[in-house]
């Protein structure tokens, strides 16, 4: 697979996602978050063992145990900047979880030692820009979601730089099945456990109404379940361990920018959300950013080929 071919994968992993913005906010109207997150992993578990069985059962320990540290941090990921959402606005979320695309240099260099190129770094500028201004958030104090922001910064730059690590070199499409299998395992442990401590009532009061809320199945939820924890887990998941191992960790967050522009799009002609001139312009910036960021690559490429 070329770089390009990867990073279409990608886009179209970021795509995917975008979509599953729609199922998964209706969902989340009838069911408290990490519960939301069990049963959509889940789903996704299922369905990935129904089809990968064969594949899955020859599973290593090592990827056994690398698949599990994927899901891990997928999990916490999730989690944070899910509940994030529920205590500051959604913009203020939705940008520092974006901001993964900033720590992900940060935590290659301290890590690995590995410096951004130039076609990147430009690409992580425009996008950051492009990502404030399209989501437009307001930094008026500091409150307990956005210190679970935060956090999640980290968490997902690692999970983006250890996909990276964990696959490369693995062009066996059975072991890139049991990578997708294991991650997707990993989640449920993280999940479940927040549900029951957070959500149950059980050890500890809700501390939101919307972590109290009972489970009620609608027809809304369950398309949304099906639809985010097939098309907007299991084949998203399966893209990014596919192909990022033919591309960057920065790359592949770049292109994954298309998800909140996907998402605007798609609240727009589906829920009639209103699109304003900053979401325009922001969203143009951050596939502006994408495309200099693609081009910088093909270029460079190139210029390695022919020297």
């Amino acid at each position: 697979m070329k770089v390009w071919q990867a990073d279409l994968a990608l886009i179209l992993g970021g795509v995917l996602w975008g979509l599953a913005y729609i199922f998964s906010s209706r969902a989340l109207a009838d069911c408290p978050p990490s519960l939301f997150l069990l049963l959509r992993f889940s789903v996704a578990t299922a369905a990935c063992w129904l089809l990968l069985r064969r594949s899955i059962a020859k599973t290593s320990s090592k990827v056994r145990r690398q698949g599990l540290i994927l899901g891990f941090l997928m999990g916490g990921g999730y989690i944070l900047q899910i509940y994030s959402i529920n205590f500051t606005e959604v913009a203020r979320a939705a940008f520092l979880t974006c901001m993964c695309l900033l720590g992900i240099p940060i935590l290659n260099f301290l890590i690995f030692r590995t410096v951004v190129k130039l076609h990147s770094l430009i690409g992580v500028i425009m996008a950051t820009v492009g990502l404030y201004i399209f989501l437009d958030p307001s930094f008026t104090g500091v409150n307990v979601g956005d210190v679970l922001g935060l956090i999640a910064i980290p968490v997902w730059a690692l999970y983006m730089i250890y996909v990276s690590v964990f696959t490369e070199g693995q062009d066996d499409a059975e072991i890139t099945y049991q990578y997708l299998f294991w991650q997707l395992v990993g989640v449920l442990p993280l999940a479940l456990i927040t549900a029951l401590v957070f959500e149950s009532g059980w050890l500890l009061a809700p501390l939101h109404p919307d972590l109290g809320k009972a489970l009620t199945w609608t027809r809304s939820f369950v398309g949304g379940l099906l639809f985010t924890g097939l098309a907007g887990s299991l084949v998203p998941v399966f893209l990014q361990t596919r192909s990022q191992k033919y591309t960057t960790a920065v790359q592949a967050m770049l292109c994954f920018q298309v998800e909140p522009v996907t998402a605007t799009v798609a609240a727009f002609l589906v829920l009639g959300e209103p699109v304003f001139v900053h979401t325009v312009v922001g969203g143009a910036i951050i596939l502006a950013a994408v495309i200099v960021s693609e081009v910088g690559g093909l270029w460079l490429a190139k210029r390695n080929a022919s020297s």
